[in-house]
């Protein structure tokens, strides 16, 4: 398992969209645009276990937003889900930032 807290750009990371990634983004009351843009921003938390990765920021509207995907090639993946986080994620998730990943 790996957990980085990232302050700068990932370089060579391709985020995929198919249908079925815009769907359970909708189903879980996000909007697509905001799913990719914690995707790009910084800090965020990012967690690569196997071929799951998962990222977790805090949006620009202050909320937590954690999103799933799968890889499907070197440094390319698929958008599979998407949530808000709850408050005590939320606090747990901006300490993790904080620290630097400890």
């Amino acid at each position: 398992m790996s957990t980085n807290v990232y302050a700068c750009e990932v370089v060579d990371e391709y985020y995929v969209w198919d249908n079925a990634s815009y769907e359970a983004v909708a189903r879980a009351g996000l909007d697509w645009r905001l799913v990719q843009q914690i995707l790009r921003t910084r800090p965020r938390i990012r967690t690569h276990i196997g071929a799951v990765l998962q990222v977790v920021a805090q949006a620009t509207d202050g909320r937590w937003i954690i999103v799933a995907l799968i890889e499907q090639d070197d440094d390319t993946y698929l958008v599979v889900s998407a949530r808000e986080l709850d408050a005590a994620e939320s606090t747990a998730a901006q300490r993790m930032i904080e620290r630097g990943g400890r």
